[in-house]
Parts: C-alpha cells; sequence; structure tokens
C-alpha cells in the first residue's frame, strides 16, 4: 500500500501479519541506526486491560512498517531490535508506549523522546500534530485517533493514520535536536530519555480506594468494596470488557455501601450495568461474592468507623513558609530564564512543598539540580546540599 505524505513524499506502507513477514521487517530495520516508533493500544477503552493492537516503526527511509500483533506467535524479534541499545528510538510521548513495552517483558533502550526535546524548547502545547505545525507547517489529520485499534480488518483510513504518527519523526528529531544542540541543552533530553527508559509498569496498590467517594467509606464498606472491585475485574476479564463497562464506578461504590439491597432489584434499575451481569447464573456469582464478602467482613470483625484519609497536612511554621518562598523566587526566576514550560521540567510544586516541609532537596536530574542551585546562587538565596535520588 502507498499514500502522499502532505511534502508528497510516497510512503510504502507493508502490513506485517506473519512470523516470516515479521522476520523479513527485523531483518531490514535492523541495517538502521535511527528508528521512528509508535504503539496503537487500548487501555481499558473497548477491551479489558492495557493491551497492544499496532506496532509502526520506520527507518525513515519512505518505507513503514505496521506490525499486527494478533497475527503473530512472538513479538521477540521485535522485543529484541527494541533492546538493541546501538539503535536509536524516536518517540513521541513515549511514556505510555515505554510501559506497555515493559508489561510485554521489553525493556526498550537509547530512546529519544521528541515530545521531551520539544517541552525543553518551551512548546506551549508538545503534541506531535502541534510540532508539524510549528516546525515545518504541516497540518495533520488526527480523525483515527480515538478509532477502535482492536478490530480487524484495519482500514485504509487507519494504517495511513498510524503510518503517519512515525513518518515525520526523523524529520522532526534533526529539528528539534539541532535547536537544542544551539541553545547548549542536548545533554537535557539525553538525561530525560535515560530517566524515561528506567520507567517500569506496575499495578496500582489498592486500585479499589481510587474510586470517587472511596475514602468517604467505613472500613467495612471498603472491606465489601475490595471484594467487588476484585469480582468486577475478573468478570471484565473474561467478557474482555472494560471493568467499569461491567458495573460502573458509581455503582459499585453504591453497592459497596449497601451490600444487604436486593440484587435482582439493584441489578435491573441501576443505570450502565452490563447485560450479562443480569443473566440468572452472573446474578447468582454476585449474590455468592457479596456474601462472601460479608462473611470475611464478620469473621475478621472489620470495623464499621469511617475510614477517613490517612494524608495529614504538614504542619505550617515560620520556618517552612521561608524555605517555600526562596524557592518559589528560584523557580520564577527559571521560569523567566527558560520558559514556563521548559521550566516545569526543571522545579515543580512537589519539589517546592517538600522543601518547605522537610528541608530537604530531593532531586531526580543532574542539569536541574545545577540550575536551582545556580539560580539560588544568583539570587543570594542558600539552600542545603540536595540529595541526589538514584
Amino acid at each position: 500500500m502507498e499514500f502522499k505524505t502532505l511534502p508528497n513524499n510516497t510512503i510504502t506502507i507493508k502490513l506485517v501479519d506473519s512470523n516470516q513477514a515479521l522476520q523479513e521487517a527485523i531483518t531490514d530495520l535492523s541495517q538502521s541506526t535511527e528508528l521512528a516508533l509508535d504503539l496503537e493500544f487500548d487501555q481499558n477503552r473497548y477491551t479489558y486491560g492495557f493491551n497492544l493492537c499496532l506496532i509502526q516503526i520506520t527507518a525513515g527511509n519512505g518505507l513503514c512498517y505496521i506490525i499486527d500483533p494478533f497475527e503473530l506467535e512472538s513479538l521477540q524479534p521485535f522485543f529484541d531490535l527494541m533492546e538493541n541499545k546501538s539503535v536509536t528510538k524516536i518517540i513521541h510521548h513515549s511514556n505510555n508506549d515505554i510501559l506497555l513495552l515493559d508489561k510485554l517483558g521489553c525493556r526498550i533502550r537509547n530512546v529519544l523522546d521528541t515530545d521531551v526535546a520539544a517541552k525543553i524548547l518551551n512548546y506551549e502545547r508538545s503534541s506531535l500534530a502541534t510540532v508539524l505545525k510549528e516546525e515545518f507547517d504541516i497540518e495533520i489529520d488526527k480523525s483515527q485517533q480515538s478509532s477502535n485499534w482492536n478490530k480487524r480488518p484495519l482500514t485504509e483510513q487507519q494504517l495511513q493514520y498510524a503510518a503517519i504518527d512515525v513518518v515525520y519523526l526523523h524529520q522532526v528529531k534533526d529539528k528539534l535536536v539541532t535547536e537544542l544542540t544551539n541553545l547548549g541543552r542536548l545533554h537535557w533530553l539525553e538525561e530525560e530519555n535515560q530517566l524515561l527508559e528506567n520507567l517500569r509498569y506496575t499495578e496500582t496498590e489498592n486500585p479499589h480506594l481510587r474510586l470517587r467517594n472511596a475514602s468517604r467509606l467505613t472500613y467495612y464498606e471498603q472491606f465489601i468494596l475490595k471484594s467487588l472491585f476484585i469480582f468486577r475485574e475478573n468478570i471484565g476479564k473474561t467478557l474482555n470488557k472494560p471493568a467499569p463497562y461491567i458495573i460502573p464506578n458509581d455503582a459499585l461504590v453504591e453497592l459497596a455501601t449497601n451490600p444487604d439491597v436486593d440484587l435482582h432489584e439493584w441489578l435491573n434499575h441501576t443505570r450502565g450495568i452490563h447485560g450479562r451481569l443480569k443473566s440468572p447464573s452472573y446474578e447468582r456469582r454476585l449474590s455468592e461474592a457479596v456474601y462472601m464478602a460479608k462473611q470475611a467482613a464478620k469473621e475478621q470483625s472489620i470495623s464499621h468507623e469511617y475510614a477517613g484519609s490517612n494524608y495529614k497536612r504538614p504542619f505550617r511554621t515560620a520556618e517552612t513558609e521561608k524555605r517555600k518562598d526562596e524557592l518559589t523566587q528560584v523557580q520564577a526566576a527559571i521560569v523567566h530564564k527558560y520558559g514556563e514550560f521548559a521550566g516545569r521540567l526543571i522545579i515543580n510544586q512537589s519539589l517546592i512543598n517538600e522543601y518547605s516541609y522537610t528541608g530537604k532537596l530531593r532531586c531526580t536530574k543532574v542539569y536541574a539540580t545545577r540550575i536551582v542551585l545556580e539560580t539560588a546562587d544568583a539570587l543570594e538565596i542558600k539552600l542545603p546540599e540536595p540529595e541526589v535520588i538514584v
């Protein structure tokens, strides 16, 4: 399949949907030292969980491979290429791509994130569409952005959209890196990219407590909510549907606050309940889950007192306010020099608040630490020796 990009370059799309085609693609791509990459995924939008749907990758030579993971026995050849440190992977806004690959068992190496590069250059909006418009006066069609990438066969419009996300990245990278080099900020990007590579996928701890109003429940109700949350997750996996499509979050919290309700009536009069859950077999399973949760709560003597929030606002003193004011002055000077959006990479409110209440300057970035200390010195503000977080 071929199509024209806006500058009228001809791009060839090659769909990779067999093990042999994947090996041929990887052999070809391995000859290049810089590859542009993007992933299409579904994160509890159409299906259960965080799932890879498509891989777009190009060496910038007019050929874009689109790898369909649904048709392949193993992605190991692709993973091996991603873990090859000698090959640069150009990605725009790589966070989720890195996390998904890590979840799949692949630790990508040598990432160059053009979204971060744009932020360092103080882009107010750093989306690929914005960067292309501002740097190259190219406007791209994003109408397929919310497309269901689980459906097969893929449409011609989907394939073109997927390819557009990578075919310009070599040009974008070259332009932004040149600008960063001229400003003496290339080492910022290198350090930020290394931090991105260290991202690891982890499951959220106590995800049921992140539901709205869950913190207002009693210990007993939170105990019931956890059991209901696990039940809903299991049904979501079974039906391959996002869990909130099975029982909406607010309805799940409502049931936890009143687990003695008539479940048949509740299922048939609560908005958003998945139809399958109203069948006799699933209603029975839900009833058993509620019963088992109540029994376990009784056996463990779970309290009916309100849990409340574990967060306690730190005590403010004249000293904490002085530290906050000093570091806020430093932040203002940094923003004035480097711009608001680049400044956010150097110093943010979280760093200011922690220093204010603890007196400890905890830094994760070498370049940012240097800028903060130099700015403080220029303002004649005495800061402590930073605690570097490895």
